[in-house]
């Protein structure tokens, strides 16, 4: 559900301290059990206009000149001096951890997968204060794809730099309607937005495929992504803390041995007592979850 975390756990020692303490754990990507994590393909560097062909043409769409020659000499400055901009995405990977959630509470494989059919728990977390204005902190809901991706950090850079330069342009014009009357400054504040727009999503969707991306037979799952960017040497996982607060929510599987629910509805009641709790439980004669 937007602006939700899902965390599906089964009845362990592991899960309950973790929540005991407000902690989500965060890996590494090869520690995951899908051996495609980050399988994508990243390009870096300015394409070259007759070898890469393709690149040089999305290079030139992102900067919104597809009529330009090569050899134009503003088109070669310009690309130069946005080959400074390029995020180092490989580099930028090995430090990342991750924490994986989902995303619909009444999800069957969800909660026979990881809850240990409905034996275990899912934590509902708001998304807000699990990232709690952190700049390295990141919520990204995962793409399902049938084939790896390609993803081009030059590009990145180029719709970065036209993002910023849409911002400005917006800003300088409200400026100057201000002291005088132009009378198109709406029409430009338009292109203006849509220009940021469109280089905000080809940034979100390059971002997505480098860091969330799975095969299509994981896409039951609806998963959603906390990435953590850390300067991390190694590939050990971090421990992540969060406020109380951040849980909105505990729903409890109907099948949950009893002793190990005593510990949890007591855990609760210490650390989150104005948290609401509920059953997840089979719906009479049908396929699906109720909760109460």
């Amino acid at each position: 559900m937007p602006g939700e975390l899902l965390k599906f756990n089964g009845p362990t020692e592991y899960a309950i301290q973790a929540l005991e303490k407000g902690e989500i754990f965060c890996q590494h990507y090869s520690a995951y059990n899908d051996p495609f994590e980050f399988w994508s393909n990243i390009y870096h560097g300015i394409p070259d206009a007759e070898d890469e062909p393709e690149r040089f043409m999305a290079a030139k769409m992102a900067w919104g000149c597809e009529m330009m020659s090569p050899e134009d000499e503003d088109l070669i400055a310009y690309f130069d001096e946005c080959q400074d901009y390029q995020p180092p995405f490989a580099e930028m990977r090995d430090g990342m951890r991750i924490a994986c959630f989902g995303s619909e509470p009444d999800n069957l494989l969800m909660w026979s997968h990881y809850a240990d059919g409905l034996r275990g728990f899912c934590v509902v977390f708001n998304e807000e204060l699990i990232v709690n204005d952190d700049p390295e902190a990141y919520v990204v809901d995962v793409a399902y794809l049938d084939s790896p991706p390609t993803v081009d950090s030059f590009v990145y850079a180029i719709s970065g730099d036209q993002d910023w330069y849409a911002r400005i342009a917006i800003e300088e014009t409200e400026t100057r309607t201000k002291f005088s009357n132009q009378t198109d400054a709406k029409y430009w504040i338009s292109v203006n937005e849509k220009s940021g727009l469109e280089a905000r999503q080809r940034m979100r969707e390059i971002w997505q495929h480098v860091f969330a991306v799975k095969p299509s037979e994981w896409k039951y799952e609806g998963e959603r992504r906390l990435l953590v960017q850390t300067r991390a040497a190694d590939t050990q996982p971090i421990r992540r803390r969060y406020p109380r607060s951040a849980v909105k929510e505990l729903i409890v599987g109907e099948r949950m041995p009893p002793d190990f629910q005593e510990r949890l509805l007591a855990l609760m009641h210490k650390y989150y007592a104005d948290t609401p709790i509920k059953t997840a439980h089979r719906a009479e004669g049908q396929y699906t979850l109720a909760f109460t």
